[in-house]
């Protein structure tokens, strides 16, 4: 009897230990297409932002580790508060093992709260928002060394109206890295990059956006083959905006808490939900949902 508990108790660890031993994380799958491979990709994003003495014509909202749009503002001695709701949708196509091209266009809706000395105000926008195009290449594989990706994207377009359409071309770029190491079912990364624009005529006036430095540190946990939970660090440095030769204000540094969790919804879909909240400064939060559709390869 106790002979055939103790064989009992060996076949439930030998089954259970590799069960427990859990597939790559998400995040590891979803960082290059397959080669010759169609991806699509939807990111629907509501942010909350609270500005006060506003002093340039853009803002600068981080939609995700890499991903930026510039919003329009007020300039005035004032508090606005501001729901920004961006839906982008992104085509992505494995051209080889190791390279990617991606492109995304996105929408954006605004309702911002202004407070100031003549009293209190509204406004509510509907619009275009931006189209981008980029390459994702990795350079070397999870071995001897860390996993290291490039990337680089130029706006094709961006709108930079306060309302209906002002359009400026090939005015603002990216350039990146991400680099992971797999622990499994860890996956430790870091993504950093540079985002540059250059000087732009809006409303009369000559506008240069701050550049922007990012960090992203981050962990991602593959619970099993279905769900992976992520966290991270947003970090970024942005310069002082200029208008007209002008430099505005102050550079500003600015970090936030970034918790995820990605769901394997089926073989073709993935489903990404995370949340971002200010740990320094007072610019707000964002709450983000990706919806990753991997095309059948006859297509």
């Amino acid at each position: 009897m106790l002979k055939d508990r103790l064989i009992a108790a060996l076949l439930l660890i030998v089954l259970v230990i590799p069960a427990a031993h859990a597939d790559l994380p998400l995040t590891i799958e979803n960082l290059l297409t397959a080669e010759r491979r169609w991806r699509a990709d939807i990111n629907l994003v509501y942010a909350n932002s609270d500005r006060r003495n506003v002093d340039s014509l853009l803002t600068t909202l981080q939609l995700g580790p890499s991903q930026f749009i510039s919003v329009p503002v007020s300039v005035s001695q004032a508090r606005q508060n501001t729901d920004l709701l961006a839906l982008s949708i992104g085509l992505r196509y494995g051209l080889s093992l190791k390279t990617e091209l991606y492109s995304r266009m996105s929408g954006i809706g605004q309702n911002t709260r202004t407070f100031s000395v003549n009293g209190v105000s509204g406004d509510k926008t509907q619009k275009f928002g931006d189209a981008w195009f980029g390459v994702n290449h990795r350079f070397s594989e999870d071995n001897a060394t860390p996993a290291l990706l490039g990337f680089a994207e130029v706006a094709l377009a961006e709108n930079v109206a306060t309302a209906g359409s002002e359009l400026k071309y090939g005015q603002a770029g990216l350039l990146g890295i991400t680099i992971y190491r797999v622990i499994d079912p860890l996956v430790l990364t870091l993504t950093t990059g540079y985002r540059y624009s250059t000087e732009i005529t809006v409303q009369d006036q000559r506008i240069n956006s701050g550049d922007i430095l990012f960090f992203n540190p981050g962990i991602a946990f593959a619970v099993n083959h279905k769900v992976t939970l992520t966290q991270g660090l947003q970090w970024r440095w942005q310069q002082r905006d200029q208008i007209n030769g002008q430099s505005q204000g102050i550079f500003i540094t600015q970090s936030k808490l970034a918790l995820g969790i990605g769901y394997a919804w089926s073989k073709h879909t993935t489903v990404q939900i995370d949340s971002r909240a200010d740990i320094s400064g007072n610019s707000g939060a964002e709450i983000s949902m990706t919806v990753l559709y991997k095309f059948p390869s006859r297509f």
